[in-house]
């Protein structure tokens, strides 16, 4: 009798019996489990395999939002990593004692230090960045060519830009501002971790302070966005971001902007207030004046923002208003002028104004449109 692998063929029909018609039953017997009638119905099949491909829909866009983070922010680090080895480099040759007066003197020296492949000025900025028009942080569309200064990239300076590309094909807009602090050669580099770094591998350090720059880490690969979700492709150092919009704070319509620090007037012929003192001090009061003019320096200050700083009534109304930032205390210089002497400030611990001397330090809001 013929045998297969040591079974006779009634021997393996027994062991794998036809399915009756009707029974519409998926088997799961092995060679040495007989029918018992049990299995799934196609239909538990087709559900099964539904389920499944809603969870994998369902996840699937998660996870490929994740990964493509984590290669933007990998990109984003890695050009992070080469800008600043490359002022590491001008530090050591001592290139960085003094403050280069633009942008444009500024990447004279750094593409000495950096494999820049293409450099373009402001009027051709555009020129030098994989899109004509980008999604900015209000989810609108803004033109790259009208990238000119700082104050476009919503930053404190009104110095031009330069766009760069790295050989690698990064495309980079960055501005330097000049009155940036300075570092000797000796001076330490204190280190800050960025905390878009994948795994902390890159750390900002103070020689980078005066640089800020808008990249795209994926160039023309969509969706060439910087508002401040998962997606966005186009990344921002030290602040600076695609758009006009108020660098500081919206209040109704006004851009509030709080100046960190400003430098007083000291030329005699740019201050009233000085040029009374140069004129003859009242002996007895000279002792409280010094040949320095804060509340001029405010003025000018807030004018280099293309900004003005408020007079007493816009402050007043401007302390009265809720708004994000508000300062919660300290005196703020006002616009109005009482005489020579004094200009009058509000007061933001209680509302109240006073006028004070000009050669006083106080703080500055800047407003503009």
């Amino acid at each position: 009798m013929k045998r297969f692998n040591g079974f006779t063929l009634a021997e393996v029909k027994k062991l794998f019996p036809s399915p009756q018609r009707g029974e519409g039953r998926i088997s799961t017997r092995s060679m040495s489990v007989r029918n018992s009638g049990e299995g799934f119905t196609l239909a538990e099949v087709l559900i099964t395999l539904g389920i499944i491909g809603v969870v994998a829909a369902v996840s699937m866009p998660i996870l490929i939002q994740n990964v493509n983070e984590r290669v933007n922010a990998e990109r984003e680090a890695n050009i992070a990593f080469k800008i600043n080895q490359a002022m590491e480099k001008m530090r050591a040759l001592g290139l960085l004692n003094s403050s280069y007066g633009s942008t444009e003197a500024f990447v004279d020296e750094l593409q000495n230090h950096l494999k820049i492949a293409k450099r373009c000025d402001s009027a051709h900025i555009a020129e030098c960045w994989p899109t004509a028009k980008v999604i900015d942080t209000n989810g609108e569309e803004y033109e790259v060519s009208k990238a000119k200064t700082g104050k476009d990239l919503q930053l404190e300076t009104t110095t031009n830009n330069v766009g760069i590309v790295l050989a690698d094909g990064a495309a980079i807009i960055l501005n330097y501002n000049p009155d940036s602090k300075t570092y000797d050669v000796g001076d330490p580099i204190s280190a800050s971790k960025n905390e878009k770094a994948v795994g902390g591998k890159f750390y900002t350090t103070n020689l980078t302070a005066g640089l800020a720059y808008v990249t795209d880490v994926n160039g023309r690969k969509g969706p060439n966005s910087q508002q401040a979700d998962k997606r966005n492709d186009i990344r921002s150092f030290n602040g600076a971001k695609f758009g006009t919009g108020c660098a500081g704070t919206d209040v109704d319509g006004t851009c509030v902007y709080i100046v960190d620090s400003y430098e007083p007037v000291t030329d005699a012929s740019k201050s009233t207030f000085i040029a009374w003192y140069d004129s003859g001090c009242p002996g007895a009061y000279c002792s409280w004046y010094t040949r320095k003019d804060y509340w001029q320096g405010a003025i000018d200050k807030c004018d280099s923002l293309k900004m003005k700083l408020p007079t007493k009534d816009e402050l007043l109304a401007l302390y009265g208003k809720s708004w994000e930032g508000k300062p919660t205390r300290g005196r703020f210089w006002s616009s109005s002028d009482i005489y020579a002497l004094d200009a009058w400030n509000v007061d933001f611990d209680d509302g109240r104004s006073y006028g004070y001397n000009k050669h006083n330090r106080l703080g500055v809001l800047c407003v503009g449109d």
